[in-house]
């Protein structure tokens, strides 16, 4: 089996570690970022590897006791998602990653709702282009969270306006 391939496989049971994380196994957590940590040792450059070790050290953030460890792996973490949004900004998953978790993240603290709106309008705008793009599912779920976003950052109307989105959308899908 080709370096690749393990890599793959491992990055594989990681992602499965990071989601039982995303749901409260602090345990999981732990095992997914050092998995990560060492296929980021031997991948530098790929993003969706950085995505994820990104998304772990946030969940390690909010598993912390200590209230500067929440806040200092939260913003290494959210490092890890921008720079993995840097090397792949296209990438569907590593902006879903990074939405959710800048709309998760106290506005006044970290101030990223505005990166979420960014990240949630990227990928409706490539629905727009491609009906395939996004499930329906997804589609409720990004706009839901758009919608949120903008109420995050003080912009009521525009969340009000994504709102009124999602009615039509469902109406579409409906008729």
């Amino acid at each position: 089996m080709s370096a690749q391939s393990v890599h793959m496989k491992q990055f594989e049971e990681a992602k499965i570690l990071h989601y039982k994380g995303v749901d409260g196994d602090k345990k999981a957590v732990i095992k997914a970022n050092e998995m990560l940590l060492k296929l980021r040792e031997a991948e530098p450059d790929n993003a969706q590897i950085e995505a994820y070790y990104g998304s772990t050290l946030v969940l390690l953030g909010r598993d912390a006791v200590k209230v500067l460890d929440r806040a200092d792996k939260a913003e290494e973490g959210l490092d890890a998602l921008n720079r993995a949004v840097s090397l792949d900004s296209n990438h569907k998953e590593i902006r879903l990653l990074r939405g959710n978790i800048c709309l998760r993240l106290p506005e006044s603290f970290f101030h990223c709702s505005e990166t979420a709106i960014e990240d949630f309008t990227f990928l409706l705008d490539r629905y727009k282009e491609n009906s395939g793009y996004l499930t329906p599912k997804q589609v409720r779920e990004v706009l839901r969270n758009l919608a949120a976003a903008y109420q995050n950052a003080g912009k009521p109307d525009k969340a009000d306006t994504v709102l009124q989105r999602i009615v039509e959308f469902e109406r579409k899908k409906k008729g």
